[in-house]
């Protein structure tokens, strides 16, 4: 039992660590009053600093990448007004450029003062996850801002992750305890009721065997055959679970690579960005179809217990 357990804890690791997370860090844009204060050069570098802070905090070693700044504009939908963009906007540009984070920060105007306000979307559920907001008399004030806020505010997608992965870990073990436990019980009351059985059945046999012995045999056929019965099945249920998930484990980690190879190559190939556009779509679109098969292997190996 203790087998099966390690191997639904093994594809339940392999989903949540295989697959790389992508965050997009849009450009910073301006609003009309702010746009004479900050110029073009001067918000690109903001989000230099931002798109920075993100790689020190996000770090490829704890499997997130950080999409570039040309990676970002060739798989941008034709026409896109990122100054017009805000809330779930952001998080359906996230999905358009297959990243799962997606956040901006937005410079503004109050109080004679600029501002500078940061939102971070988890782009499938269109959820804010992280938001941050300042003020200050010049550029250099809102890089401040920028570099004392944006740790905490990267951090989030981590300690999110981080509990959801420890959340789907903990039920899936204790859904497979108490299927243990079930199940094992069963057996225990099975087996301190057989045997006074088999004694009966044994006495009645030796007593009336040359009267009946075809008929007393045949009594005993289904009993066992159940039983094997009942093992097959668990193996067959348990074997077409595993194969399942482990077929949708393969196309998540296939969609998620086909995904990423197609938006590095539109960088190089800047001729071809609808062909890659719509690559990185299917690529997406395969890693969900693997979850959704991961996720159903892993039901019917939950189901194997209940045989």
């Amino acid at each position: 039992m203790k087998t099966y357990l390690y191997a639904f804890l093994f594809l339940l690791a392999f989903s949540s660590n295989a697959l790389a997370a992508y965050v997009a860090v849009l450009e910073t844009v301006a609003d009309e009053r702010a746009k004479d204060s900050v110029s073009l050069p001067d918000r690109q570098f903001l989000t230099n600093v931002l798109r920075e802070q993100a790689v020190k905090e996000l770090p490829a070693t704890q499997n997130y990448t950080i999409m570039t700044r040309d990676n970002i504009n060739a798989m941008l939908p034709p026409g896109m007004v990122l100054e017009e963009c805000e809330g779930s906007c952001l998080a359906e540009t996230g999905r358009n450029i297959s990243a799962d984070y997606i956040c901006q920060a937005r410079v503004g105007w109050f109080g004679g003062m600029l501002t500078m306000t940061a939102e971070l979307y988890e782009t499938a559920g269109n959820k804010l996850i992280a938001s941050f907001n300042g003020r200050g008399a010049n550029v250099n004030e809102l890089l401040e801002i920028i570099e004392q806020k944006s740790p905490d505010f990267f951090r989030s997608v981590r300690e999110i992750d981080a509990a959801v992965n420890a959340t789907a870990t903990e039920a899936s073990a204790a859904d497979a305890a108490k299927s243990v436990v079930e199940e094992a019980k069963p057996v225990e009351e099975k087996s301190v009721e057989t045997q006074p059985e088999q004694v009966d059945v044994t006495e009645s046999v030796i007593a009336e065997k040359e009267a009946t012995p075809v008929a007393k045999m045949g009594e005993s056929i289904p009993a066992n055959v159940e039983v094997k019965s009942s093992g097959m099945a668990r193996w067959i249920v348990l074997g077409l679970g595993g194969a399942v998930a482990i077929t949708g484990g393969v196309l998540a980690y296939l969609g998620n690579k086909k995904a990423k190879d197609a938006a590095e190559d539109s960088e190089e190939h800047y001729s071809d960005l609808e062909k890659y556009r719509d690559k990185a779509e299917s690529g997406q679109t395969m890693r969900n179809i693997g979850f959704v098969v991961l996720a159903v292997g892993v039901v019917g190996m939950g189901i194997s217990f209940a045989f």
